[in-house]
């Protein structure tokens, strides 16, 4: 397993369901159904603070385990998560982070 901490671009279909996204200049489809729960946050990492009873959605971030290929090189798969969040410190949403590669 590698630790990566990167944005990503990510496709999803009309639910919400990551159907493939683009890492390093490379397109990755999804092969099989992925898994989604949520998580804490790394709090301990990040450099901001939440202020005290404003809500789990600060805290819990939703993260995605997904099985895909390059296109490139369809006949190999590799499991992918991906964390999706609001930016805390923009309010934007939609970010998409990939945090591990499992070789």
């Amino acid at each position: 397993m590698r630790r990566i901490d990167e944005k990503v671009e990510v496709a999803t279909d009309q639910t919400g369901q990551p159907v493939g996204f683009l890492w390093r200049s490379s397109s990755y489809q999804v092969s099989h159904k992925p898994i989604r729960w949520f998580a804490r946050r790394e709090w301990w990492l990040e450099a901001t603070r939440v202020q005290r009873g404003i809500g789990a959605r600060v805290l819990e971030v939703e993260v995605w385990r997904m099985a895909a290929s390059n296109t490139d090189d369809s006949a190999k798969t590799t499991q992918f998560e991906i964390i999706h969040d609001q930016d805390s410190a923009t309010e934007e949403k939609g970010i998409w982070r990939l945090v591990r590669v499992y070789d």
